[in-house]
């Protein structure tokens, strides 16, 4: 593990967004990959969204959980502050809304009824396209346009997820451990 002593505030905001694009990247290779069939059914898509808005949680609250753990340790001088959990998912809640307001906005200046013309645009599109995928079921993509419960989502999906991530390494609770109560295992 690494030396929480060399870990900075820095550090942590840097890794939360990369963990961010990460839960993106695996969304992604997931519905090209795996489940490129229901890409196609409105329904399955819309589904397949909230499984990878369930994923993104997860691994945002993880990321957070283990911050607020290695916050509490006695040799590093971060301290635990459920302030610094909820600016985590405002920093990536935030990163979320720029970025979607520049998809908007290069697709105001830039797009036709065939699609959007020019390098810079398209690959921005491509980019924001794989960033917001874990959200691509419910976005409704029409000519750069998007739903407005996906503006909602794509803003308490990140704040919830570290805060209750970085609230729940605080107090040291830990979910496997609540639910192996529910586990029953036969002595064979």
């Amino acid at each position: 593990m690494r030396n929480s002593s060399k870990i900075t505030v820095k550090y942590q905001f840097l890794r939360i967004v990369l963990t961010q694009a990460a839960a993106s990247g695996i969304a992604f290779v997931f519905s090209a990959v795996a489940f490129w069939y229901f890409t196609n059914i409105n329904v399955a898509k819309q589904l397949l969204s909230c499984v990878f808005m369930l994923v993104n949680f997860v691994l945002l609250y993880i990321c957070a959980k283990n911050f607020a753990t290695s916050d509490g340790k006695s040799y590093t001088p971060l301290k635990q502050s459920y302030f610094k959990g909820v600016m985590f998912g405002v920093l990536v809640a935030a990163l979320n809304v720029l970025l979607g307001i520049v998809f908007r906005l290069l697709w105001i200046k830039f797009g036709t009824e065939a699609g959007i013309e020019g390098m810079f645009p398209t690959a921005y599109n491509v980019f924001f396209c794989i960033w917001s995928y874990p959200y691509n079921g419910i976005m409704n993509l029409e000519h750069g346009d998007f739903t407005w419960y996906t503006w909602l989502a794509m803003i308490i999906v990140p704040i919830a997820a570290t805060t209750a991530g970085y609230i729940a390494g605080c107090r040291k609770f830990n979910i496997t451990d609540k639910l192996d109560t529910y586990v029953y295992e036969s002595e064979e």
